[in-house]
C-alpha cells in the first residue's frame, strides 16, 4: 500500500508568502474557483441532459415517429411483423434440419430443436407500449438463435493469448481490449464449445452492472458469466444487428434495476428472464430506416458529448493553472509594505518556542 511516511510530511517545503499576501491570494483563489465550479456544474448538467435526450430519442424512435414520414412514403415496403417472425421460425427450423444433417454425417454434439415460445398472451400485450400499426412485440428468444453467458469458472490467466472479456471491459458501447485479461488457445477453444461470440452477436453485461450493450467486433475472444451473449447469425438478414442493440437498450429503459432485476447487493439478470425480454420488431426495410435516422442523431450527441468533455477537461487544466499561478506569484499583485516572510517565520518560531516552554497540564483531576 503507497504511503506518506510522517517524517516527510515534516520536511515537505511549503511557500511562505507574507501574511497579508496570503489572504489577497486565498480570497483570490475562492473567487476563481467559485467562478469555475459552476461552470463545471454547467457542464456537468448539460452531459446529464444529453443522457436524458437520448432515452427521449429512442423511445421517440420505438414509438415509430422517427419513420412515420418513411412509412407514409413506403408503404409497400411495410411487412407485418407476424409475417417476418413466421420467416423467422422458418429459417431457424431450416438451420435446424441443417444442422441435423451435418450431425448425422460427422457426429459430435446433437443441435437441439429450436422451441418456439407461445403467442404474447393479450394480459403481457395490454402491459406494453402501444407500436405503430404492423409492428409487433416479441421475446428476445423469439427472434435469436441462442442467448447463453460465458464460462461460469475462472480461467487460468496467461500473460498473452485469447482475450477473456467481463463487465468491466464493455463500456461506451464497445468491447474494450485495454485491460483485459488472457487465456491460451487451448482454454479459449474448450469455452466455445459453449459460449462463441460471433461479429454482430450482442453483449449484454448482465452481472453486478447490469445492461451495458456492445456488439461482437471481429476479433476472437471468450466471456465470463456477467456476460450474456445474444447470437443472431440466422436472423441477420430479417433483423438486423443494430436493431437487437437499439431496441434491447429501449427494453432496458423500460426497467427498474433495483425491483425489475433479481438478487441483493449484487444483482443478476438472469438468461431466462434475457429470453423472455420483451422487444419491438418492424419490417426488415424500416428497421434499416430507423437505424439510419436513430444514429444521425446519436453521432450529433457522441459529437456535444465529446465536446462538453473536452470542456471540463480543460476546467481541470484551468485549476492547476490557477493554483500555479497562486504560488508563483503571479495570481495577485505584492505589496512591498507587507510584512516580509522571513520576519513572519520568525514569529512562527518565536511562537512555538513559547509554547514548548509552558509546562504541560496534568491529565489527572482533582480527587
Amino acid at each position: 500500500m503507497n504511503n506518506v511516511s510522517l517524517d516527510d510530511l515534516k520536511h515537505l517545503e511549503l511557500l511562505l508568502p507574507p501574511l497579508n499576501e496570503q489572504h489577497r491570494i486565498v480570497a483570490k483563489i475562492e473567487e476563481l474557483f467559485s467562478e469555475l465550479d459552476k461552470g463545471i456544474e454547467v457542464l456537468k448538467t448539460a452531459r446529464e441532459q444529453l443522457k436524458v435526450y437520448r432515452q427521449a430519442l429512442l423511445k421517440h424512435a420505438f414509438e415509430g415517429k422517427l419513420t412515420a414520414a418513411w412509412r407514409d412514403a413506403n408503404p409497400d415496403k411495410l411487412e407485418p411483423a407476424a409475417v417476418l417472425l413466421a420467416r423467422i421460425q422458418t429459417e431457424r427450423e431450416q438451420r435446424y434440419q441443417q444442422q441435423l444433417q451435418q450431425w448425422q454425417t460427422t457426429g459430435g454434439s446433437k443441435p437441439k430443436a429450436p422451441k418456439p415460445l407461445p403467442p404474447l398472451t393479450t394480459e403481457e400485450l395490454a402491459e406494453l407500449p402501444e407500436l405503430p400499426e404492423g409492428w409487433g412485440w416479441v421475446r428476445l428468444m423469439d427472434v435469436s438463435d441462442q442467448i447463453t453467458d460465458g464460462t461460469h469458472h475462472t480461467p487460468t490467466y496467461v500473460p498473452n493469448g485469447v482475450p477473456f472479456i467481463s463487465v468491466k471491459d464493455i463500456r461506451d458501447g464497445v468491447v474494450s481490449f485495454s485491460e483485459c485479461k488472457y487465456i491460451s488457445e487451448e482454454e479459449h477453444a474448450e469455452l466455445c464449445s459453449r459460449c462463441k461470440p460471433e461479429a454482430d452477436d450482442l453483449l449484454i453485461t448482465k452481472s453486478g452492472t447490469i445492461g451495458r450493450l456492445a456488439l461482437v467486433p471481429e476479433i476472437d475472444f471468450s466471456l465470463f458469466v456477467s456476460v450474456a451473449l445474444v447470437k443472431t447469425q440466422t436472423m441477420r438478414q430479417l433483423v438486423l444487428p443494430k436493431w437487437f442493440l437499439y431496441a434491447f437498450e429501449y427494453h432496458l429503459m423500460s426497467l427498474n434495476i433495483d425491483q425489475d432485476i433479481k438478487g441483493g447487493l449484487l444483482k443478476n439478470y438472469h438468461l431466462e428472464d434475457l429470453r423472455l425480454a420483451h422487444i419491438p420488431l418492424a419490417s426488415t426495410e424500416e428497421q434499416q430506416a430507423l437505424i439510419m435516422a436513430l444514429e444521425e442523431r446519436i453521432t450529433e450527441i457522441a459529437q456535444l458529448d465529446l465536446t462538453l468533455t473536452a470542456s471540463l477537461q480543460q476546467s481541470e487544466a484551468l485549476r492547476q493553472s490557477i493554483l500555479k499561478r497562486a504560488f508563483s506569484g503571479q495570481l495577485v499583485t505584492q505589496d512591498p509594505h507587507d510584512e516580509p516572510a522571513a520576519v513572519l517565520l520568525a514569529r512562527i518560531r518565536a511562537e512555538k518556542d513559547a509554547q514548548s516552554a509552558q509546562p504541560r497540564k496534568s491529565g489527572k483531576g482533582k480527587a
